[in-house]
């Protein structure tokens, strides 16, 4: 098949690695894929996982300035009638600028998927109408990532039409720095130390201050673990306060492309966040073998049973997260690396989850009001 995926920017998120990952499979698997980025990725961090991208793979980078703009529509427009796709997909809030576009190629099935909870990707009662109206007519099918996103989509746009698809991953390789970060964390291990790692841009959706806290507690109750954080953001204002109401045992290592030795090396992953999707980095950990201690939101209440796929939290308060980090502790052997990798297998990889697009793309090109619910 022909395909488009669409995306804003290959900066460091969660929903840009795994838009890598789907496209790199897609093409890998033998179709003709093109990923396609608006933001130009010379700027910043926009072209962080550029590196990751698949030989197999047709790249443009549009290298279009910020807003939503006519004149940034038309040349997505003048993109999709030189390619002649079957397929287009959008990620993130790109949906805006591509529902004009399904009005003009009739032809064309369009698809996004939506990386988080409805609502939280909604700016204005305007923009809400607009998507209930193109998600409802099937000129664009909504792709759904977890069950409880199907919940609050049904709940927040009040119709069914959407296709659940869980986010799949890759599997995270060691890279040529494994060894280093392996002696790195040893030195803290030949302490007695549980190495705890987080992984997350420094704002309030990730909740990074509770997580302090609650490690701050674990630290002060006689426990000797190490909190490890990677990601950006805590030069800002307030990333720096987040660096003052932390323990000495809470090291912040900034942002990393190799997170993989760091998963394959730590004993658990801490995900505190007030609102996610199907996160990434939950998967990651999966692949690693790193228990997950996690908060009950999103699509990790779908994926995380107590004792069994990792720890979550009653609610997403200091307390209660430090009482999730407890129980690990206490059982800390009580959930094998090696189940957690076969968890991964069995649900999370990206050749299966591409195989599921694959699967929905076929039916919708050979049957434009089919619509069904597809879970792993």
């Amino acid at each position: 098949m022909k395909i488009i995926q669409l995306v804003y920017s290959l900066g460091p998120g969660g929903a840009e690695r795994f838009v890598v990952d789907l496209s790199n499979e897609l093409a890998l698997q033998g179709n003709d894929v093109t990923l396609c980025v608006l933001r130009d990725d010379q700027l910043g961090n926009s072209g962080f996982y550029k590196r990751d991208l698949s030989e197999k793979l047709n790249y443009i980078n549009l290298k279009i300035p910020e807003g939503l703009r006519l004149r940034n529509i038309l040349i997505i427009n003048r993109l999709i009638k030189k390619l002649k796709p079957e397929i287009v997909h959008s990620h993130l809030n790109l949906v805006n600028y591509v529902f004009p576009l399904t009005l003009i190629h009739s032809k064309i099935r369009f698809f996004h998927t939506i990386h988080s909870i409805p609502k939280s990707e909604v700016k204005s009662s305007i923009e809400y109408w607009i998507r209930r109206y193109f998600y409802s007519r099937f000129k664009m099918k909504a792709i759904t990532i977890s069950e409880e996103v199907s919940r609050s989509f049904l709940s927040y746009y009040k119709f069914s039409s959407y296709n659940e698809i869980y986010n799949g991953r890759a599997l995270p390789k060691p890279t040529s720095a494994f060894a280093d970060v392996r002696n790195e964390i040893q030195k803290f291990r030949d302490n007695g130390s549980t190495i705890f790692l987080h992984i997350g841009t420094c704002n309030t959706a990730k909740n990074q201050r509770m997580l302090i806290g609650a490690f701050n507690k674990i630290i002060e109750n006689g426990n000797s673990g190490v909190l490890m954080i990677i990601g950006s953001g805590f030069d800002s204002e307030e990333g720096r306060k987040l660096k003052t109401l932390a323990c000495d045992k809470i090291i912040f290592l900034g942002e990393r492309h190799n997170v993989s030795d760091y998963l394959l090396n730590a004993d658990a992953f801490c995900l505190s966040s007030v609102r996610e999707g199907m996160p990434i980095s939950l998967i990651e950990a999966f692949a690693c073998g790193c228990t997950p201690i996690c908060t009950p939101i999103g699509g990790l209440i779908n994926t995380i049973k107590n004792g069994e796929t990792g720890y979550l939290s009653n609610s997403v308060s200091e307390d209660d997260y430090s009482v999730a980090i407890r129980a690990y502790l206490e059982s800390k052997n009580k959930i094998r690396k090696e189940d957690l990798i076969k968890y991964y297998n069995q649900y999370f990889s990206i050749d299966e989850c591409a195989k599921k697009y694959i699967s929905l793309y076929k039916m919708e090109v050979t049957n434009p009001s089919f619509k069904v619910t597809m879970k792993n």
